[in-house]
């Protein structure tokens, strides 16, 4: 037998000498005269091979096993194992006669490896034990960090969904005016059931922000998928909803393509702009509702699915309802719910709150320390009349960040102002320097709100919390308020 056959044939899981026992002869005799030509055959396998005879002794440790270990040739031959090996498997192998493959062994502190160890025979007598070790430490390292990361990963998951569930639920929703909580409050209360909701309101008012608030809120397993009708072509808003099948119409993906609605299985799907869905749809989507099955365009099986609709539009649909231009039974399956939110103009006491907010919010975004807002400014903000309602007020208050920054102002003044919002030359607090016209109604408004406030202060020994409530008003208000009529300093 050469040696690099040899060198093979001791991996089997019984290694037997040759009938005469020269092979193992060979071995220790190779061994014992220091055999280069075998050394550097054996120096060349990458996994650490260790000889030991019966007692255990080692009679060979490869360069492999000095990188691996740190222990030189020299060190360890002639030595006992466990003299630096506590819980080498050999010993084990040996006592046993048994062979092992492909073990996880830890020899040392901090050190791993998969181990194959088998028994030595010569004419059926025991006399050794070979192991090759391939070192996996680095392996088990990786994934340690990989195990630890993946931790990490899992805690940083549920911060961000818990930090998503509170940007998308009903305490981001802002507003203390009466007609805006009762909003709030019934959106709430229907959030956990499966009933169908229509939120109204004009554009900008916030209907998607309770549309996934009433999603986050349900507890529902599925995902939220929200469609905007009126940005959707008719001719592509049946296939985007319903998705298609395989080769359905020319330009078709191949596989086909999940709609909306399945891919809002288990979850909500929340149709905007309802009004503006074309009439042939609208049977579609009630049969959905009635069914709880949908219909791949180009299909031919119904797929079962259980979903939520939250429906939004700022159309008026009873209107169009009588001219025919939206189902009257789609609509009475749609409001089972109705949530209608006011305009901004209709409750401006929440515009300081909110402009507020959004001041911080943008400040933030844009490496600012937080803005004041002027009286002047927060004046103007208030008597200005908010088509786009809290949107156009989010976008405002944005460019007034993004010039105050680029300025290097310390608040929002009249100099940020876009220029449709006007800016009265004077507060009202300087009003008596002038002879105003008696029957200015701005100005009897103005002064009748200045003493309100003056005497709600007063009622309540210059506690604005106290105050707030006997005017029945936001604290965040009253603070503009005060500002407002240079009367932050107290009055008792």
């Amino acid at each position: 037998m050469t040696k690099s056959i040899y060198i093979y044939s001791i991996q089997a899981k019984q290694l037997e000498c040759e009938p005469s026992g020269k092979g193992l002869i060979i071995i220790f005799k190779i061994f014992d005269e220091q055999d280069k030509e075998l050394e550097v055959i054996l120096d060349s396998i990458k996994d650490a091979i260790t000889i030991v005879d019966k007692d255990c002794i080692t009679k060979y440790w490869n360069k492999a096993a000095e990188k691996m270990y740190g222990i030189s040739r020299k060190d360890i031959v002639g030595k006992h194992i466990r003299e630096f090996f506590p819980s080498s498997l050999l010993p084990r192998i040996i006592k046993e006669e048994k062979s092992y493959e492909n073990i996880y062994n830890s020899p040392r502190e901090s050190s791993f490896n998969i181990i194959s160890a088998s028994p030595l025979y010569c004419k059926g007598e025991l006399v050794g034990g070979l192991s090759l070790d391939r070192d996996i430490t680095d392996h088990i390292r990786t994934a340690e960090l990989l195990s630890k990361a993946r931790s990490n990963l899992d805690v940083l998951q549920q911060e961000i969904t818990a930090i998503n569930k509170n940007h998308s639920s009903f305490s981001m929703i802002l507003g203390n005016s009466s007609k805006f909580r009762e909003a709030v409050n019934l959106a709430r209360d229907v959030a956990r059931s499966n009933i169908n909701v229509l939120i109204c309101g004009e554009s900008g008012t916030g209907k998607e922000l309770f549309a996934r608030a009433i999603h986050m809120e349900s507890g529902r397993e599925g995902l939220y998928v929200p469609i905007n009708c009126s940005a959707m072509p008719n001719e592509l808003i049946e296939s985007e909803l319903f998705g298609y099948a395989a080769g359905a119409f020319t330009g078709a993906l191949k596989e086909g393509r999940t709609g909306k609605i399945e891919l809002a299985h288990k979850g909500t799907l929340f149709l905007d702009e309802i009004g503006d869905m074309p009439l042939h749809m609208q049977p579609k989507i009630l049969r959905v509702l009635e069914d709880g099955e949908v219909t791949k365009v180009g299909g031919e099986k119904s797929i079962k699915v259980n979903i939520r609709i939250i429906a939004a539009t700022n159309r008026n649909l009873n209107e169009m309802v009588e001219k025919g231009t939206f189902r009257k039974d789609l609509y009475y399956r749609l409001n089972s719910v109705l949530i209608n939110l006011p305009p901004l103009r209709e409750r401006k006491d929440d515009i300081p709150l909110l402009a507020n907010r959004f001041v911080q919010n943008y400040c933030m975004e844009y490496g600012l320390n937080i803005l004041n807002i002027s009286p002047q400014v927060m004046d103007a903000f208030i008597q200005h009349d908010w088509e786009g309602n809290v949107r156009e007020l989010a976008n405002i208050i944005e460019r007034m960040v993004v010039i105050a920054k680029n300025n290097k102002l310390s608040s929002l003044d009249a100099n940020t102002l876009p220029e449709n919002i006007n800016v009265k030359k004077k507060s009202y607090k300087d009003a008596g320097d002038e002879n105003p016209n008696p029957y200015d109604l701005n100005y009897i408004l103005a002064n009748a709100e200045r003493d309100a406030v003056v005497n709600a202060m007063i009622m309540a020994e210059n506690n604005k919390s106290a105050a707030a409530k006997i005017l029945n008003i936001p604290r965040s208000t009253l603070y503009f308020k005060l500002q407002k009529y240079g009367l932050s300093d107290g009055y008792i």
